[in-house]
C-alpha cells in the first residue's frame, strides 16, 4: 500500500495535464510519457488485476504468455487488453474499465466535504459526503476508522516490518462517483470512530489522496 502511494504521489507530481497522453498512445518520446508508463501504468495494471480477481487474472496472464511466447511478433498493449477480455466476469464492465484507464486519461480526485458522527444505539452512525473533483467513475470504499491500522514489528534488522494493530477498527460503505458528483454515505460503527477515509486499502489511483480523509 505504501509503495502504491509512492507511485501515485510521483505520478501526481510529474504528470503534465496539457501534454499527457493515454496509455494506448504513449511511446516514450515525450517527457510526460515516463510517469504515464511507469507510475500510472503500474497502478492501472494493479487495478486491472484487482478488478478481475486473482484467479481470472492469473488464468488470462498464463494463457497470454503461452500464446505470445511462440510468436515471432511482439504484443502491443492493445493485444494484451483484447486478450484478457474473455477472462473478465463482466465483459461490458471490463470494456468500461479499459475505456477509462487505457483509452482515456481519467484520474479521480476524492474529497470529503462533510463528515460527522452521531450516537446510534450502542454504536455510532458516521455520515460523510464525498465528491469526485477529478475525472472518471469507479466504485470506491469509504471507511470510518478508529486507531492506527499498522504497528511496527521487529523486522529483520535491515528494515522494519508492520503488522495489523489489534486496537484498529473500521466499518465500511461504498460509493461510485462520476466527474463532479457528490454522494453521502452513512456507516454504522460498533466503536467510537475517529476518522473517515476514502479508499482505505489503496485500490483506486487518485490525486491529492490526503484530501480524501477527514477527522470526526
Amino acid at each position: 500500500m505504501e509503495f502504491a502511494k509512492g507511485l501515485e504521489a510521483r505520478y501526481g507530481d510529474r504528470r503534465r495535464v496539457d501534454d499527457e497522453r493515454a496509455m494506448y498512445d504513449v511511446d516514450g518520446k515525450r517527457e510526460a510519457d515516463e510517469t504515464v508508463i511507469y507510475d500510472r501504468g503500474g497502478w492501472v495494471f494493479w487495478m486491472l488485476y484487482d478488478y478481475m480477481g486473482h484467479d481470472r487474472a492469473l488464468a488470462g496472464y498464463q494463457q497470454f504468455f503461452r500464446s505470445w511466447s511462440e510468436s515471432r511478433d511482439h504484443p502491443a498493449l492493445q493485444d494484451f487488453v483484447a486478450f484478457m477480455r474473455p477472462f473478465a466476469h463482466d465483459p461490458d464492465a471490463y470494456d468500461a474499465f479499459v475505456k477509462q484507464w487505457f483509452e482515456d486519461r481519467v484520474v479521480p480526485e476524492y474529497q470529503i466535504t462533510r463528515a460527522s458522527r452521531a450516537k446510534s444505539g450502542a454504536g455510532y452512525d458516521v455520515t460523510a459526503t464525498v465528491r469526485n473533483m477529478g475525472t472518471g467513475s469507479m466504485p470506491v470504499e469509504v471507511a470510518a476508522v478508529a486507531g492506527e491500522r499498522w504497528k511496527e514489528g521487529a523486522g529483520d534488522g535491515s528494515r522494519p516490518s508492520y503488522q495489523t494493530n489489534p486496537s484498529y477498527h473500521d466499518a465500511r460503505g461504498s460509493v461510485a462517483l462520476a466527474t463532479g458528483e457528490s454522494k453521502t454515505v452513512t456507516i454504522h460503527c460498533g466503536f467510537v470512530p475517529e476518522r473517515v477515509i476514502v479508499d482505505p486499502d489503496v485500490r483506486i489511483l487518485q490525486l491529492m489522496r490526503k484530501r480524501a480523509s477527514a477527522r470526526l
